[in-house]
């Protein structure tokens, strides 16, 4: 019969803690942001405010479970640059929830657009590029939103 040596128990409770850490580290490090519904265009009532000129608008549907249906947006900043805000609505946070976890599955440029992500409410929306100066603005101000 073989003994268990302190040596052998330390080294099961490490691999342990080793193969639990990063569970624990999403679960902790994950904020849920509540479902609930936003009426109106807050993103063109957003670019209103901020005297962001929009050059065209049109109607979208992302092609995901839940999805209901959203604007696209492309701008003309105050520094001359072109950028698209999508919106999105969804029926339920966990359509919501599934989109998000489907974005970050993927790498930019392996079935991920470039670009940010934030949720308002039942609404996720796409900023892209990412490397745009209004993207400080509408990013804080959204962040601020929820």
């Amino acid at each position: 019969m073989t003994s268990v040596t302190k040596p052998d128990i330390a080294l099961v409770i490490f691999l342990f803690v080793i193969a639990l850490a990063p569970i624990g580290l999403l679960a902790l490090t994950g904020t849920h942001v509540p479902w609930y519904p936003v009426s109106g265009e807050p993103v063109r009532e957003l670019l209103d405010a901020e005297g962001i000129s929009i050059v065209n608008t049109t109607d979208t549907l992302w092609n995901l479970p839940g999805a209901t249906g959203g604007r696209t947006y492309v701008i003309i900043d105050r520094d001359n640059d072109q950028t698209v805000i999508s919106t999105q609505n969804f029926e339920t946070a966990e359509a919501r929830d599934a989109a998000i976890r489907s974005w970050h599955a993927h790498g930019a440029g392996r079935g991920k657009p470039a670009g940010s992500l934030f949720v308002l409410g039942q609404q996720l929306v796409m900023i892209s590029p990412s490397d745009r100066p209004v993207l400080e603005t509408l990013g804080a101000t959204l962040n601020g939103d929820r």
